[in-house]
């Protein structure tokens, strides 16, 4: 969804923790720059043989720091920031834990989990919760619905551009061909009832995606919804629109909503938002190739039979 103004009032409570953040690291980081020696003196563990390793440290943490500072002007929006920092204060307890179970570290260091990670859990956490509420109105997976639109115009009436979405073919010749899909199933219609079941992969896993129609108002809608599939909630809008000078305007309105709620969008939302805007770049592309070329048309060949559609 695109940002708006709800998203420069951010709670001063978050400002706050996020310069205290910050500064934080900013000083941790330099110091840890200029005396890499000091924290392992101070708590009794051995110096590295190579301290410029732990200076490195210093630099990473400093650089977190400026992030931190960057978020602070609005949580609201750059809450990615927040949720990288947190989940490298969770990550580096585990660690710890792990260095102190075969006796790497003396417990003493791990007072440096406590002032580096263990304090910032509950306001990082609270101000990636203030952000999801804000920007999608809640943390179930139906409250966090995403949009994605795509449009192009096509030299072609919207009858003629309606009629290449209505044939029998037009669904797998719109696949990409680095998409591991395929139509197992298909009544061969757009009209509502109908049902299309594409099998293929995600990687090693195997995917299975059943779609039903729902509305039809040739030529300027069609639409379908998941019945099952990939993703926790899907609706796809087909429309088209007169551009007034004789073409189309050809655009697809998805609402979708990621499996997990909150954290599907987290782990998985910028991958998707990807993989979506690719996918439709190619099938308006070949839409638009394919009629303006002429190589597609909607007049059936001679003593062929038009197909029939079915519910």
């Amino acid at each position: 969804m695109s940002s708006s103004n709800r998203f420069t009032e951010q709670p001063r409570w978050a400002k706050w923790w996020l310069i205290a953040a910050g500064v934080y690291n900013l000083v941790w980081g330099t110091v840890t720059i200029v005396w890499p020696n000091l924290l392992f003196d101070l708590t009794g563990a051995q110096r590295l043989n190579y301290p410029e390793i732990w200076q490195c440290v210093g630099m990473i943490v400093g650089v977190y720091g400026i992030g931190y500072l960057i978020a602070a002007f609005d949580s609201r929006t750059h809450w990615p920031i927040v949720l990288v920092g947190l989940l490298g204060k969770i990550f580096g307890p585990i660690g710890f834990a792990s260095t102190l179970m075969r006796g790497t570290f003396p417990p003493l260091f791990g007072l440096t989990i406590v002032t580096n990670d263990l304090i910032w859990w509950v306001p990082f956490t609270m101000i990636l919760i203030d952000a999801v509420r804000q920007q999608y109105g809640g943390l179930s997976g139906t409250a966090i619905r995403q949009r994605f639109v795509k449009e192009t115009i096509i030299n072609a009436p919207p009858e003629v551009v309606f009629e290449f979405h209505k044939s029998r073919d037009a669904l797998t010749l719109l696949i990409p061909p680095w998409e591991n899909m395929k139509v197992v199933e298909s009544s061969g219609s757009i009209l509502p009832g109908s049902r299309v079941v594409l099998r293929g992969g995600l990687g090693p896993l195997p995917l299975q995606w059943i779609a039903i129609h729902t509305e039809f108002d040739p030529p300027h809608l069609f639409a379908d919804r998941q019945e099952s599939g990939p993703f926790a909630y899907w609706y796809h809008r087909h429309r088209f629109f007169e551009d007034g000078q004789g073409g189309t305007v050809l655009k697809d309105d998805v609402e979708y909503a990621l499996p997990l709620g909150l954290i599907g969008l987290w782990a998985g939302g910028w991958f998707i938002r990807r993989k979506l805007d690719a996918m439709f770049v190619y099938r308006h592309e070949t839409t638009r190739q394919l009629i303006e070329s002429g190589e597609w048309t909607s007049e059936p060949p001679a003593n062929t039979p038009e197909p029939v559609e079915h519910v």
